[in-house]
């Protein structure tokens, strides 16, 4: 694939060195944007911005290389050019990824002015030079006023593509010099019938994609790190929390080895049912059948003005993590756990 700064794949799962595709729910914004290209109408710089796991990543190397493609044919890369060819060795001089070293962790100031370094340079292969950037809401405060320079006077020839599923928290000059390109969910059939050749048990990757929250790329992701035990143990604490039997401090130390973006993710899904459910008082919005009970009972003792005010502070919370380099993790699940905790007290 592209020479890279960085290793974390937070979009989706695409393996190393190869060629790859736009998802088939994309169709509207890859015909957009191959259609800019060929009328050489493309902005330098791209925000491709959505729901995290609806493939905003993946589309964003897709388009890449072919960018980068010699002899396209349509809305296809021909697979066969050099530039193809150094694309599939994940070897090409003139495309560069830009993701944090670790997932969850922050884009370093290091890695963004090595990208302007790689803007100001003559393409190699002649044509563009590409730079993924993804997530952009990983960049500290230097980072972005980083890249806001880079964004304000782009190298001749050069394509930004940024992805992004938290745009409120980029600064408004770096979202004001892309155009915003917004990525939806697919639908449920879409999602199955993409997830279906890496898990083919319908009824698991039905019960992924609902914990995923309907995002394919993220279904896919919990499989492969075999993340439904820690699901149904999450669960089982919560329950142990909510009559009383543990406290917040002791359920922090046993999710220690948890990743907390997961943690904040799943929290997040489950207070989102519980807020549609004490809307509507109909238990068919708590899509999570095996927690109905629980979740229904927590959110009837908090009621929707509270389930609305933790929600926007998990959030918050979630945004300010990503955004620590030293993340006090123990600390951060105690406060998590402790505000669950007083949902239902």
């Amino acid at each position: 694939m592209p020479s890279k700064s960085g290793s974390s794949k937070s979009d989706t799962s695409v393996p190393e060195n190869r060629l790859v595709e736009p998802m088939s729910w994309q169709t509207d914004n890859w015909q957009q944007l191959s259609r800019r290209l060929a009328e050489d109408q493309l902005p330098h710089a791209l925000l491709l911005k959505g729901q995290t796991g609806v493939g905003k990543r993946q589309f964003a190397l897709a388009f890449a290389q072919y960018v980068l493609c010699q002899n396209k044919q349509g809305e296809k890369i021909c697979g066969q050019c050099r530039n193809c060819l150094l694309n599939k060795a994940g070897t090409h001089p003139d495309l560069l990824l830009i993701e944090p070293e670790e997932r969850g962790k922050q884009i370093k100031v290091a890695q963004v002015r090595h990208m302007i370094e790689f803007t100001e340079k003559t393409p190699q292969q002649g044509g563009y030079r590409v730079v993924v950037l993804c997530p952009a809401e990983g960049m500290n405060t230097s980072s972005a006023n980083a890249l806001l320079k880079c964004l304000e006077e782009p190298g001749r020839d050069t394509l930004m593509l940024l992805v992004s599923e938290q745009v409120s928290s980029l600064l408004p000059t770096i979202r004001s010099r892309c155009q915003q390109i917004l990525f939806s969910r697919p639908s449920t059939d879409e999602a199955l019938q993409w997830l279906a050749h890496a898990i083919p048990d319908q009824e698991r990757a039905r019960t992924l994609l609902q914990l995923a929250a309907g995002e394919p790329s993220t279904a896919l992701r919990y499989d492969k790190e075999g993340l439904l035990d820690q699901r149904d143990a999450m669960k089982s604490t919560l329950a142990e929390l909510t009559r009383g039997q543990k406290t917040p401090a002791e359920i922090a130390i046993k999710w220690q080895n948890y990743d907390a973006v997961v943690v904040l993710e799943w929290l997040t899904l489950w207070l989102q049912e519980m807020i549609r459910y004490s809307a509507a008082q109909d238990k068919q919005f708590l899509a999570t059948e095996d927690m109905q009970k629980m979740l229904a009972y927590i959110a009837d003792r908090a009621g929707q003005k509270t389930l609305l005010e933790t929600h926007a502070w998990l959030v918050k919370q979630r945004s300010l993590m990503l955004s620590q380099v030293n993340l006090n993790k123990q600390l951060l699940l105690e406060s998590v756990l402790t505000r669950w905790l007083g949902l239902s007290v």
